[in-house]
């Protein structure tokens, strides 16, 4: 079982008649004393012979009532007795394997099911159960036991509770992190999603974690390694989301700005870029029709997809914005993932109905071309004009508004599961206008310091009509006033794109204006 999603949803009765305890029948029966012989009768005679056994009948259902929510946690249905029993077994593991004791593993993941309701994490936090997860965890050689306690971990983070624990005991989370090093991708994506929804849903004035996360031993090395080396697209996907998480929660939240430089010396390191760059190939190779019969088909992205692109871009555009001169040897392979990314939204298909991470992507890749000058990829270039345009004929010709919800659940709610998780920032349709604005300044920025000779070529080679660089200037000098190379730039674009230009033959990847 890899995530959380895959673990058997329990209802209350099957885990009550798993693992706790049932109250017997003697005790749960109502009275029969004045069914008994010799018994007084009541005064009242036939009267009270009627009200007796409807309020005898109350008052056993009030006791009954009474031992059954004495036996749950808080307002859920589920009992405590059966949440001691799990811990205290697990606490008597030893070095037993769960494979060989399934009924054991079954329980657990019950427990794991169970820590989406917080009062259960609450009262799990009552009985100091992390100290205990790992300290088993640390001697145990059994990963699948591993998994399920970091899923039971990772499911308590959404509870303020446990970001309070972690913040007064920061060596349980450094003792968390330092097992990063293992090699095992289940465990490490229950890692991942621990430390993702920890710093996702922290509060940002009460939690620094920039000083607790400092203490983690190689902590950017060994994100890289996982990064560059594991072919497990769930532990890939997941990486990439805690990493995004780290530098939003230590570039945006924390409220000690002096520490940021100091972030940047820790976290921008080439390893990691490298890391980034190696995991974005294992997941994004080139499309078939290009790179041959193993390449990746854009047509079967997922929205899990496009929103694991947008967290690759966003993390590129943080360090490029905050952290250039790392990129001064890795222009191309950045460019490279621009590029693989527009080879699919310039299908109609991935590029509709256009969605938060959709308007994400194009801000990253905007902020991105602005920050690297010099570098020109005629194909990029060529993509983004078709993306541009398809946008702009949607906005003059908007398509009807489709029925049901379109954020790809099939009632329009988000589940606490993975998928859950995958679309709940999804966003459903958004402004296509506000994307067809930042495909616009993307372009702006991609082209301006390139030589009008480079892009006529470009233009020529995709063939694009002047038509549509007249509306995008037009609507540039709207947006993009006050711009300082606004209407040279504009200039430039129209002029190349006028027809009957003299050819010209020049490279068509990365050439460098003069």
């Amino acid at each position: 079982m890899d995530s959380i999603s895959e673990v058997a949803d329990p209802t209350p009765g099957d885990i009550e008649h798993e693992g706790s305890p049932k109250h017997s029948k003697e005790n749960n029966a109502p009275s029969r004393k004045d069914d008994q012989p010799g018994e007084q009768s009541s005064a009242n005679g036939e009267t009270s012979s009627n009200k007796a056994p409807d309020e005898e009948d109350e008052a056993n259902l009030q006791e009954k009532l009474q031992t059954l929510k004495g036996d749950r946690i808080g307002d859920t249905m589920y009992s405590e007795r059966f949440v001691l029993s799990t811990v205290l077994k697990l606490s008597k593991q030893d070095n037993r394997l769960l494979e060989e004791d399934e009924e054991f593993e079954h329980d657990l993941c019950n427990l794991w099911d169970m820590t989406i309701e917080p009062d259960v994490v609450r009262f799990l936090l009552e009985q100091d159960v992390i100290e205990l997860f790992l300290a088993l965890a640390s001697k145990s050689e059994d990963y699948r036991l591993i998994e399920i306690l970091f899923g039971i971990i990772g499911n308590m983070c959404c509870v303020e509770g446990m970001h309070d624990l972690f913040y007064r005991q920061s060596n349980l989370l450094v003792a968390l992190c330092d097992f990063l090093s293992i090699t095992d991708a289940p465990v490490l994506v229950q890692l991942m999603r621990t430390l993702t929804t920890l710093f996702d849903r922290s509060d940002d004035e009460r939690y620094h974690w920039f000083g607790v996360m400092k203490k983690v031993d190689n902590l950017t090395e060994k994100l890289a390694l996982i990064l560059a080396t594991s072919t497990n697209r769930a532990l890939l996907e997941h990486t990439a989301e805690t990493v995004n998480a780290m530098i939003n929660r230590f570039t945006e939240a924390e409220v000690d700005y002096a520490q940021l430089n100091e972030f940047y010396r820790l976290f921008a390191k080439t390893c990691l870029l490298e890391g980034l760059f190696e995991a974005f190939k294992q997941l994004y190779p080139l499309p078939a029709r290009d790179a041959g019969s193993d390449g990746f088909d854009e047509e079967t992205l997922t929205l899990k997809d496009i929103k694991t692109m947008r967290r690759f871009l966003e993390i590129h555009e943080h360090f490029i914005v905050n952290a250039n001169e790392l990129y001064e040897a890795y222009v191309s392979e950045v460019d490279q993932c621009i590029h693989r990314v527009l080879v699919s939204f310039v299908n109609e298909s991935i590029l509709f109905p256009v969605s938060k991470n959709h308007v994400c992507i194009f801000v990253s890749i905007s902020n991105i071309y602005s920050g690297i000058m010099y570098h020109f990829r005629a194909e990029s270039f060529v993509y983004m004009v078709k993306i541009y345009d398809q946008l702009a004929e949607a906005l003059r010709n908007p398509p009807p508004a489709e029925e049901g919800p379109s954020n790809g659940t099939e009632d329009g709610n988000t589940a606490m599961d993975e998928e859950g998780e995958d679309t709940a920032d999804d966003g459903g349709e958004f402004d296509v206008e506000t994307a067809c604005a930042e495909v616009r300044e993307a372009i702006f920025f991609l082209v301006g310091p390139i030589d009008e000779q480079i892009i006529r070529t470009a233009i020529h080679m995709g063939q694009l009509k002047e038509s549509t660089f007249e509306q995008m200037c037009r609507e540039l000098r709207e947006t993009m006033d006050g711009e300082p190379l606004l209407y040279q730039t504009c200039a430039k674009l129209m002029s190349a794109a006028k027809p009957n230009r003299e050819e010209i033959d020049v490279p068509m990847t990365n050439p460098v204006a003069d």
